[in-house]
């Protein structure tokens, strides 16, 4: 019988946009080689009949339910992921429509358990080695988040014992996985790789705009005197210091603004 892996990753700020490029494939993975862009087409979410924005969406989740004008603390942890899948082994036995089905049960389940209304996501990957699926859960409780109260260590400990028991009952020749498995490891690790690769990315284009700028300031260091911008410093009505440049001086250094884009 083959193993359920059910393993849960804590979503802050900061991580939403890299999570939603992975699980929607909006960036190309340098990290995860088992990804084939030509299966690509078998992905597709439970929940979402197209891909969405997730900031907007979680933001959307909290904002109906909230109580009180207080802000979200910047570190919370706004999604609580699951993934679910198990062996090559137990979907190689199953059609597409009953791996299907076998998602589509899972995010059932959690659903009822934590609230439709706060799963923001439901995407399932069959273009890796293994199918898996994504369950994003904002964990929204009485007005607030509440992930650290929701998904408490007894409630982790639920997870890995009675999802596989339901699943079971449904027909599916699964049962619980070992503890601190291998498999586990592995997938937490890809999701923190892909995370940080698309964080590189980012600080990658940040780097660029910077590049630029320094690109222009260099061009204007390197104009001969006789033909540098002829400035002048002046006060400001409130005290802030001005600069006053000719109009030939201002189109010049336009024009290698425009030549460093």
């Amino acid at each position: 019988m083959s193993f359920v892996v059910a393993r849960m990753v804590k979503i802050k700020s900061h991580d939403v946009k890299g999570i939603q490029f992975h699980n929607q494939r909006e960036k190309e993975s340098r990290t995860n080689p088992d990804i084939d862009p030509a299966n690509r087409h078998l992905n597709y979410d439970l929940v979402n009949a197209e891909q969405i924005d997730y900031n907007k969406r979680v933001k959307e989740i909290i904002g109906s339910q909230k109580i009180g004008e207080r802000k979200t603390r910047k570190d919370a942890v706004l999604v609580n992921e699951l993934l679910i899948t198990s062996d090559t082994v137990f979907f190689d036995k199953l059609t597409p429509d009953k791996q299907k089905q076998f998602f589509e049960e899972s995010c059932t389940l959690f659903s009822e358990r934590y609230g439709k209304q706060n799963v923001a996501y439901a995407t399932v990957h069959n273009d890796e080695r293994t199918p898996h699926l994504h369950l994003g859960i904002v964990p929204m409780r009485d007005g607030k988040l509440q992930g650290k109260n929701i998904f408490n260590r007894q409630e982790l400990l639920w997870i890995q014992d009675e999802f596989p028991k339901h699943m079971q009952k449904l027909g599916f020749d699964i049962e619980r996985g070992e503890k601190g498995s291998k498999r586990e490891h592995i997938e937490t690790q890809k999701f923190k790789a892909d995370t940080l690769d698309q964080q590189v990315k980012d600080l990658e284009t940040k780097l660029q705009d910077v590049t630029k700028v320094y690109e222009v300031e260099q061009q204007v260091d390197n104009i001969p005197v006789k033909d540098k911008p002829n400035l002048k410093a002046k006060m400001g009505l409130n005290g802030t210091r001005t600069i006053e440049i000719s109009s030939e001086d201002y189109e010049t250094i336009k024009s290698l603004a425009k030549g460093a884009e």
